[in-house]
């Protein structure tokens, strides 16, 4: 189990929150079991990991951007519900002196993709890539709405930058399995359209997971910014590790950089040992593309695309638009 490397177990957040004990670890930051002392339910506590060396004056401006891009965080939520809804977005002072920021999120009861898809092979029951497309239908609607969001007579891009089978949670509603994107609070935003509006304007620079780094996350300098190109790559990774079962990109750091960069040997499903008609390893070339210009730019392009390649996969509770 990970470690209360915050020293926060046992204690109270603001008055609100009592923490209960540690549940994960992510390169960015550390999950914790509290709950609302008001409402009497468990919440998820995501606390950052933040430079040692982090000055008061920096943190401070740290701390504006983070809750104005909370702001975005919970506006998204409210329209899309596939994206995890924050209740809370603050810092705190660790005992350590160690400056803190940290989001007070729904509790979700469920599993990651990963460790769902491990489940189901396991129990001789394997995803399928048209099981993929119908679990992951609202997901790719509620990315292709971030990249086009409207905040107060607004257009803003929200892009999430490291979606991975850890960021997708499966949980149930209503009998159903639904899937809930983590940490869109890691994305970019920027403005589309519209001025004066503070909310229109942020930029985040925030890292990403080298195993599903884009070829503009690992060098910008060559592939440009990231975009919502970013997020076709992310999903279509994420969808063949998940087919898989096993990580497409690893090694050091290093290696995961020469492969994300090798334009001889592209992720796709093939590439992998996977069994897939021409039509879909054709898609998932061009999501998987090394030259952003050369990959599919949108998720509304990808996921239409994916879905006319592999043909009929069954109904869904969402509908694509």
């Amino acid at each position: 189990m990970a470690k209360d490397v915050f020293g926060i177990v046992g204690t109270s957040l603001r008055g609100l929150f009592a923490v209960e004990q540690v549940v994960a670890e992510g390169g960015f930051g550390i999950v914790y079991r509290a709950r609302h002392q008001t409402f009497q339910v468990p919440i998820a506590l995501k606390c950052l990991k933040m430079p040692a060396t982090l000055d008061p004056p920096r943190a401070g401006d740290f701390l504006e951007h983070f809750r104005v891009e909370s702001q975005v965080l919970f506006q998204l939520s409210a329209a899309l519900s596939a994206v995890v809804r924050p209740l809370h977005a603050d810092a705190f002072m660790a005992p350590n002196g160690q400056f803190v920021p940290f989001f007070a999120m729904e509790w979700l009861d469920g599993d990651t993709l990963g460790r769902f898809a491990t489940r189901r092979r396991h129990r001789g029951t394997p995803v399928t890539l048209k099981r993929i497309i119908r679990l992951l239908g609202p997901v790719a609607e509620a990315l292709h709405r971030a990249h086009q969001f409207h905040v107060r007579h607004s257009r803003i891009c929200v892009v999430h930058g490291d979606l991975k089978p850890d960021n997708l949670f499966v949980t149930q509603e209503s009998g159903f399995d639904q899937v809930k994107i983590l940490d869109f609070g890691v994305g970019t935003v920027w403005r589309l359209a519209g001025a004066g509006d503070p909310l229109a304007t942020c930029t985040a620079s925030r890292g990403f997971s080298p195993p599903y780094g884009a070829p503009e996350q690992w060098r910008p300098q060559d592939f440009g910014p990231v975009g919502p190109h970013t997020d076709v790559w992310g999903l279509a990774l994420t969808m063949v590790e998940t087919l898989a079962g096993r990580p497409i990109i690893d090694g050091d750091e290093l290696t995961m950089q020469r492969c994300a960069l090798d334009p001889e040997r592209r992720p796709t499903p093939r590439t992998e040992g996977l069994i897939v008609n021409d039509e879909v390893e054709t898609v998932f070339a061009r999501a998987l593309a090394l030259d952003p210009r050369d990959r599919l730019q949108t998720i509304g392009e990808f996921w239409p695309a994916l879905i006319a390649a592999v043909g009929e996969v069954g109904p869904s509770r969402d509908t694509w638009r």
